[in-house]
């Protein structure tokens, strides 16, 4: 479980930090206004953290791998707004951008409680640092490679290879978690 919570908020923050760090860029390229990019920037800061305690309700509620595919399923219509809107869809980038952060939101927190409550309470603090770790460090990762996929392609080739990373997420959270042997 602490695997698939792990997945989870790498995943998310992946996609997120690649789509996210390419749309100013794709709007630039395509004439819109530094006014424009920072309208659609903050909409995608806004959905990331506004309806962060509504997640965490949700996770509690109805556990966290619905939550968590809720977030891919958002994630996955973020790629589809974003990577199919022209430049000049500025509109339709920030519906993308904010289902973007309302997907990274969903795949950080469930992803997050699934990690730290997997983990046994003396290694809680070990395991969510190096999680920490690995998601930003894929982050800076993905926010590299997203320019090289945009240079030598398009922004919608990267909402592509953005859509495809959820995959594993989703058939992940709906494998069984194997019995822990009794202690």
């Amino acid at each position: 479980a602490a695997m698939l919570g792990l997945l989870s908020i790498v995943v998310g923050h992946v996609v997120m930090v690649g789509v996210m760090s390419m749309t100013p860029v794709h709007l630039q390229n395509h004439g819109a206004s530094l006014t424009i990019v920072g309208v659609i920037i903050s909409v995608h800061i806004t959905g990331m953290y506004v309806a962060s305690p509504l997640v965490g309700a949700a996770s509690d509620r109805y556990g966290r791998r619905p939550v968590m595919r809720v977030g891919a399923l958002l994630l996955l219509a973020a790629c589809t707004f974003a990577g199919t809107a022209p430049g000049s869809a500025h509109t339709q980038l920030g519906i993308g951008l904010i289902l973007l952060g309302l997907g990274w939101s969903c795949t950080l927190i469930a992803g997050s409680t699934l990690l730290t409550e997997s983990i046994p309470l003396h290694q809680r603090p070990r395991a969510q640092g190096a999680s920490d770790l690995v998601m930003g460090m894929a982050g800076a990762v993905s926010g590299l490679l997203s320019g090289v996929v945009v240079g030598f392609g398009s922004f919608g080739l990267l909402t592509i290879f953005a859509a495809l990373l959820i995959a594993p997420l989703m058939v992940g959270s709906f494998r069984p978690i194997p019995a822990r042997a009794p202690a």
